[in-house]
């Protein structure tokens, strides 16, 4: 370790000494272009200057060498840089023993010398900015049409429309943050540290300075305490390119704090409101529980189709632009069959139904029953009992039912119980007293009864 920081130490002289072959290489260009009148003396200086330049470059070659050793940078990237610089070295070495005094070289390859090391004065210095300030550090504050050209974007991941079941957590959404980050010093060929991170198992294995992932637990989560050091820490993560944003550590934080799940989907976790909104802005994924008739898609019906609900005083609406469920309401003093056999023939688009105060009779509760995408039904204000609301019990969807001013009792408890996804019912003005809604919904985890009023 002692050994390494040494190293490290002299390293960092790199960035330091890195300006000085720049200037004097910059120089000795200029003026060994000069060809008219050169004096001895001259000459001598142009060889002083070609010596600097070797020698400054050769020193800062050897530094960043030193620096590389640390392990803090991606070999991919850092390889172009090295050998490009190496070429520079023996370039400018060219240049300063093309220049020793009785040193005969044809001008046509003194010039073409000094045209390489310009040029690679421009790659070497381009390439070291890159591992400094990252690969578009460049470009980043130029023209959009100049970015459009020079700045590869990756391809944002989405998981827009895609079903919950279908998205694994950790495959899907964690480990690909892991692998742009992470995977190019952590790999099954190059285990800085003893880490392969490409896959769960490496992972979870950890590496030679303890666990990379620990269930739950923050603290002895090595690499989640290493992305989330000062970027001027040694030991922060990634130590090169682009480092983890604030909203992909959030994700990876939630992640281990629900137990690092690897072989879970989106629907079989809860997902707070915070990293909801995660989720939704960085891929599009909407994890929130939605009513059922969000997830309906049916084909929109004709304005003829729409036109015969108009016929039998029935007004209504599509829940949205790209939702053609109907909400629809009875505007008529009393229903009747024919009224119904219309609502029947739409059964299926139909989500929300009011057919209060209608009477509405006991046997056209029937049809009702088919209409297995209803999530609201009000039905108050009509001549009805709890017996004959038992074919409602086909409503598998139903998730509001308003029953205020009816005729049930107590056996509406019992249907209540049995309906699938049902939330709130509403009772009062019914023949139940207040005490026996209270004492029910004492009793009642998931629905809602609201009554009281007698």
């Amino acid at each position: 370790m002692i050994f390494l920081d040494t190293l490290t130490f002299f390293g960092r002289l790199h960035p330091l000494l890195v300006h000085l072959p720049i200037g004097f290489l910059i120089i000795a260009v200029l003026i060994s272009g000069k060809q008219d009148d050169r004096s001895i003396n001259f000459n001598r200086f142009v060889s002083f200057v070609w010596f600097l330049s070797f020698i400054s470059s050769a020193f800062t070659a050897i530094m960043g060498w030193l620096l590389a050793q640390n392990g803090h940078y991606i070999k991919d990237a850092i390889d172009p840089h090295k050998w490009t610089g190496i070429v520079l070295v023996i370039l400018s070495g060219l240049g300063w023993v093309f220049h020793i005094g009785n040193f005969k070289v044809d001008k046509i390859i003194l010039k073409a010398n000094n045209i390489l090391i310009v040029f690679l004065l421009i790659i070497v210095g381009h390439l070291g900015g890159s591992l400094t300030h990252g690969e578009n550090y460049l470009y980043e504050y130029a023209p959009d049409i100049i970015k459009d050209i020079l700045i590869k974007k990756n391809k944002k991941i989405t998981f827009e429309d895609q079903q919950l079941d279908s998205i694994w957590i950790f495959e899907d959404a964690i480990h690909p943050l892991f692998s742009s980050k992470c995977v190019a010093c952590h790999n099954n060929e190059i285990s800085q540290g003893g880490l392969n991170m490409s896959n769960a198992v490496g992972l979870f294995s950890g590496g030679n300075s303890g666990a990379a992932i620990v269930s739950k637990d923050l603290e002895k989560s090595l690499v989640f305490k290493r992305i989330i050091k000062s970027q001027f820490d040694e030991k922060f993560m990634p130590p090169s390119g682009e480092p983890m944003t604030y909203e992909e550590i959030q994700l990876i934080e939630w992640w281990i704090n629900e137990g690092a799940p690897i072989n879970k989907t989106f629907n079989q976790i809860k997902v707070n409101p915070i990293v909801q909104g995660l989720l939704f802005k960085n891929y599009g994924l909407d994890t929130r529980e939605k009513p059922w008739y969000e997830k309906v898609k049916l084909k929109p019906l004709t304005e003829e189709e729409l036109l015969e609900l108009e016929k039998h005083n029935f007004t209504f609406r599509t829940l949205s632009a790209s939702n053609s469920l109907l909400d629809i309401r009875y505007s008529g003093s009393k229903i009747n069959d024919d009224d119904l056999s219309i609502l029947e023939q739409y059964a299926t688009y139909i989500t929300w139904l009011n057919l209060s105060d209608c009477q509405l009779g006991l046997e056209q509760l029937q049809i009702i029953s088919k209409m297995k995408n209803l999530t609201r039904l009000y039905l108050q204000k009509n001549p009805i009992n709890s017996k004959a609301l038992k074919p409602l019990l086909e409503l598998k969807h139903l998730e509001i039912l308003n029953l205020h001013s009816t005729n049930v009792d107590n056996e509406i408890f019992d249907l209540i119980s049995s309906f699938d996804n049902l939330k709130k019912v509403f009772l009062w003005n019914t023949q139940l007293t207040s005490k026996d809604i209270l004492k029910k919904a004492n009793q009642s985890e998931n629905i809602e009864l609201i009554g009281g009023l007698e």
